[in-house]
């Protein structure tokens, strides 16, 4: 779906994971590829001028899968990214999830990432100037990326209305990329903040469920620091995204890390 004359929103079937293609004076980005590799050759062979280059918002399966099938492009991902696929956890995440999901892919030896970022910082990416910002909490390798030129905001897996707030790393964590991602927002008025699951949305429909994403997290935080025990995590009020499993898998391992990390401090 094109987003703009310059962008184009690209969902996989599984998940609605986006890529999103960026195309400018002959030149072409993929953001997240993904995630089969029909679904990758599709967007690759939409348009005759080359991918020069592939940008990462953090290292999990979902978002990496497009690398193997791009050799001539160059990968751009954070620092805590490349840790992630040199150490070969990336690819053994990529392994069993796409094993569950009955996904097929390339030579996962192939991931690699070819040129780093550590966030905050902005730099030239082919003919794109992109902001980079710490996007960390649900991983602890993302990064929030802003093309204002473009006006865009591209959040990773943040701000979907199809899923809750998933903290893999740390909620506290998420709960600053919340309020990072909230003050991008408003300062940019992007027209369109893409999101890792999902339609982009525009920037208020954004906010509004920055607003509901951070109430929750604030919840469980709070939960957390009032010596609560993560068994009666249904005590707390949870977004309504669907109510599918895996949302109640993610309230779960949120309240349980909450908790987790206080007994640690």
């Amino acid at each position: 779906m094109p987003l703009t004359e310059q962008a184009i929103w690209w969902p996989s079937t599984l998940y609605q994971t986006t890529t999103l293609e960026l195309r400018h004076d002959g030149k072409r980005m993929l953001i997240d590829p993904g995630i089969s590799p029909w679904e990758i050759e599709e967007v690759v062979e939409s348009h005759p001028d080359p991918i020069g280059h592939v940008l990462l918002t953090h290292a999990d399966w979902d978002h990496i899968l497009g690398i193997p099938h791009l050799p001539e492009a160059t990968v751009v991902a954070s620092t805590g990214a490349a840790a992630r696929i040199e150490s070969g956890e990336a690819r053994t995440g990529a392994e069993s999830s796409a094993r569950e999901a009955y996904v097929t892919h390339g030579d996962l030896g192939a991931l690699r990432v070819d040129q780093r970022v550590d966030a905050p910082c902005e730099m030239d990416v082919g003919p794109w100037h992109v902001l980079f910002r710490s996007g960390n909490g649900h991983t602890d390798d993302g990064v929030l990326t802003s093309l204002p030129g473009q006006g865009l905001v591209i959040a990773g897996d943040y701000l979907s209305e199809l899923e809750i707030p998933a903290a893999y790393h740390s909620v506290s964590d998420y709960r600053d990329t919340l309020h990072t991602l909230i003050g991008v927002i408003e300062r940019e008025r992007p027209q369109y903040v893409v999101v890792g699951h999902g339609r982009p949305h525009t920037p208020d429909r954004a906010l509004e469920i920055a607003d509901e994403d951070l109430d929750y997290i604030e919840a469980v935080l709070a939960f957390a620091e009032a010596g609560c025990e993560a068994e009666h995590a249904e005590r707390i009020a949870v977004p309504d995204r669907g109510g599918c499993a895996y949302d109640q898998e993610s309230h779960a391992r949120n309240v349980r890390l909450a908790c987790e990390a206080l007994t640690a401090a």
